[in-house]
């Protein structure tokens, strides 16, 4: 019962935040949330209908779904990013870079523990899968919270609800994946709600902090980033320089 309850709350305040965000086209600004926040409730309520008519189903679908959540996540993770470093394109490009490599060496990672394992399960693969993005996604949070503070850039109230949101989300998921797996935990009805609940924390945050478009303030600092990017891009690209040059060297004697 208190399951159908957050259930049901927590799709009532998604479908008002969506709303929101038509109406003051925060959309527009913010894409890859509003599509995570899209592809959140579509995923519940087709578990609603196969819990409803094909209930052998349910389980499989659902551990498929949170993968698929987990990885659009990383879009939200990339807006995050591109919003709070939007004065640094390159730092922004390397970002983007990193997490679409991070991504592809996960799922490779899962697959090829799927198929050298003699006992495989998809529900265990795919939670493994999402613990691990998860726990990636809470590192990238992390990084950027660190950035932030280190170069002291403001942020808008839109982005910062956005960030904290699913940083709180995501830390939860974590502890939910890893230590709900364990005999000790998973024998407590009660650690199920620990996700649900923190989501449900999340659209209320997102629910206050979204309710109308907020512009991100200028900052000098973000210039400073940019520069430093800079700095380490040409110290890599004279590193490599000289790493090619040796190899080439030796080649030739």
């Amino acid at each position: 019962m208190f399951n159908q309850i957050l259930w049901w709350v927590g799709n009532a305040i998604e479908a008002l935040i969506l709303a929101r965000s038509i109406k003051g086209k925060l959309y527009q600004k913010y894409p890859a949330f509003y599509f995570y926040l899209s592809t959140v409730l579509l995923i519940e309520l087709l578990r609603f209908a196969a819990y409803t008519f094909q209930p052998s189903l349910h389980r499989l679908l659902y551990w498929y779904t949170e993968y698929l959540v987990a990885t659009v996540g990383y879009g939200v993770i990339l807006e995050i990013y591109k919003h709070a470093l939007k004065s640094s394109p390159g730092a922004v490009r390397m970002a983007r870079i990193f997490l679409l490599g991070v991504l592809a060496a996960v799922i490779l990672n899962v697959m090829a523990n799927a198929l050298t394992n003699p006992v495989w399960s998809p529900a265990t693969s795919l939670a493994e899968l999402e613990r691990d993005l998860r726990a990636i996604q809470a590192l990238l949070l992390f990084v950027i919270v660190a950035l932030l503070a280190y170069y002291r850039v403001p942020v808008g109230t839109n982005l910062k609800g956005i960030a904290f949101g699913y940083g709180l989300y995501v830390c939860a998921s974590v502890m939910s994946l890893a230590f709900g797996s364990l005999p000790a935990f998973a024998l407590r009805p009660e650690w199920k709600y620990v996700q649900r609940i923190a989501y449900l924390a999340a659209l209320f945050i997102w629910s206050c902090t979204l309710w109308s478009f907020q512009p991100d303030p200028e900052s000098e600092s973000e210039l400073t980033i940019e520069r430093d990017y800079r700095l380490i891009a040409e110290q890599t690209s004279r590193a490599l320089s000289k790493i090619r040059s040796y190899f080439k060297m030796g080649g030739e004697l």
